[in-house]
Order: structure tokens, then C-alpha cells, then sequence
């Protein structure tokens, strides 16, 4: 079988004697603003990515409707013009096939890792996307969040959540976390919590980590004050219950 390699026109900057290569010519250049779930017959699914990230891409212009790749997420008939009713349903009914593989090639409900740190949530396509993907995590078990200036996730519920990395968030307080059932290693390293009042959402866990917190400073005896009020923990901070009794 011959392989067509794709003509692809190099040019050379004089001044730096240095190579560049115009991206347009590039086979993939026509996906670059489609999503790796967007794609048919895609073999890779949630499970299997280790960081993902989450961007918004540009709108699209009617004009560019005829180069949209087939599959992607900017493939939307539905929104343009038809010339009958009959054509304008059979391209939703398009659209709505290709969610359906969308979901199906994610797979969030079924992964037991998530990483999604460092998305740089500043536009509501992107956190919307967040919140959405965060509700499907029913079968997770270790999730990390961390550096999303992130300071609310009360509303979210992770059932099977044992390990929650949110360091370097803005959270001020533990009424704010997630409710976790099954929580036992917790880290909120970086964060602005200050006091520590409601820990009904930390009650179970066994590893609390709050260096670079402001009730590491403020509060008295901060280490005492947990061990005391939650009976499961064993550890804050590198040191163990056990370590900090014989210290005291």
C-alpha cells in the first residue's frame, strides 16, 4: 500500500536562518478547533487521557460551514438556513447522533482518575463545560482540581470521591467543599481558609493537608483544634495524631 505524504511548503527565515512551515498545508489544520470526543470513530475516551483541557473555540461564520469537518462539535446544520423542513430535521437528527458518540467516547461517568487542573476558567464556556463534566464524575475516586480558582463546589456531589487534591483554589471556608461521602485524603494546600467552623463536609478524612492556608498562622494550635474535632483524621500537615500527642 503507497503512502501520500502531503505537499507541504517550507520556507526559511533569512534572518534567523530558521525553518517555518505553513500550518494551513497540514493535513490536520482542518481540526484544530474540534475536540478529540468530537471525532467518529475515535478510540481514545476519558478514561484514558491524563490532563485534559477545557477551551472555548472560535465561532464559526457561515461562510466556513462547507470546511467544518464532519464529527465535530462546530458541525451544526441545524442553525443555518434550509431550503424545506425535511432537510433542516435530518441535520438534527445529525447533530443529535453525534452527541450521542460524544458521551459515549468521554465516558466521564466511568473514569476513576480525573485531572482537570489548570484550565484558566475565565470564560463561561469553559466553566459551564467544567460544571458539566464535574456532575458526570459518579464513579470517580481520585479527582484533582488544582489551581482553577475555584472558591465554591458546595452544590457538587462526588459519591465515590476518596482523594480531593484543590490546592492553590481560593476557597475560604469548608462549607464550601463538595460533599464527599467517602472522603479520606483531602488538600487544600494555597487556598484563603481562615477559620475553621463547618467541617461537617471534612468529617471523614483521615489526611488533611492546609499548609499556606491563613488559619496556619491565625489560628492557635490549628493541628489540636482538628484532631479534636474530627476523630477519623490521623495526619495534617505531615505530622500524625500520634506524633503531635507525644509532642505536646
Amino acid at each position: 500500500m503507497s503512502v501520500v505524504k502531503p505537499n507541504i511548503k517550507i520556507t526559511k527565515n533569512s534572518s534567523t536562518k530558521a525553518s517555518s512551515v505553513d500550518f494551513q498545508q497540514l493535513p490536520a489544520y482542518q481540526f484544530r478547533h474540534v475536540n478529540w470526543s468530537d471525532l467518529k470513530n475515535m478510540d481514545i475516551t476519558g478514561p484514558h487521557l491524563k490532563g485534559p483541557r477545557i477551551r472555548a473555540t472560535p465561532s464559526l461564520k457561515d461562510n466556513e460551514f462547507d470546511s467544518i469537518p464532519e464529527g465535530s462539535a462546530n458541525y451544526q446544520p441545524h442553525i443555518y438556513n434550509f431550503s424545506s423542513q425535511q432537510e433542516k430535521r435530518a441535520a438534527q437528527r445529525e447533530v443529535k447522533e453525534v452527541q450521542n458518540i460524544k458521551s459515549k467516547i468521554e465516558d466521564w461517568e466511568n473514569v476513576s482518575k480525573v485531572n482537570l487542573s489548570y484550565q484558566e476558567l475565565g470564560g463561561q464556556f469553559q466553566s459551564r463545560m467544567l460544571n458539566s463534566t464535574l456532575k458526570k464524575l459518579i464513579r470517580c475516586e481520585t479527582l484533582i482540581l488544582v489551581d482553577n480558582r475555584l472558591r465554591n463546589l458546595r452544590e457538587f456531589t462526588f459519591p465515590c470521591v476518596k482523594e480531593l487534591n484543590l490546592a492553590l483554589n481560593i476557597f475560604v471556608n469548608c462549607s464550601d467543599l463538595p460533599i464527599c461521602p467517602q472522603l479520606k485524603v483531602l488538600n487544600l494546600t494555597g487556598n484563603k481558609i481562615s477559620t475553621i467552623t463547618d467541617i461537617s463536609r471534612i468529617s471523614s478524612v483521615e489526611v488533611l493537608k492546609l499548609r499556606n492556608n491563613p488559619l496556619v498562622w491565625t489560628v492557635p494550635e490549628y493541628r489540636k483544634l482538628l484532631f479534636d474535632m474530627i476523630p477519623s483524621l490521623h495526619c495534617i500537615d505531615g505530622m500524625t495524631r500520634d506524633g503531635f500527642m507525644q509532642r505536646s
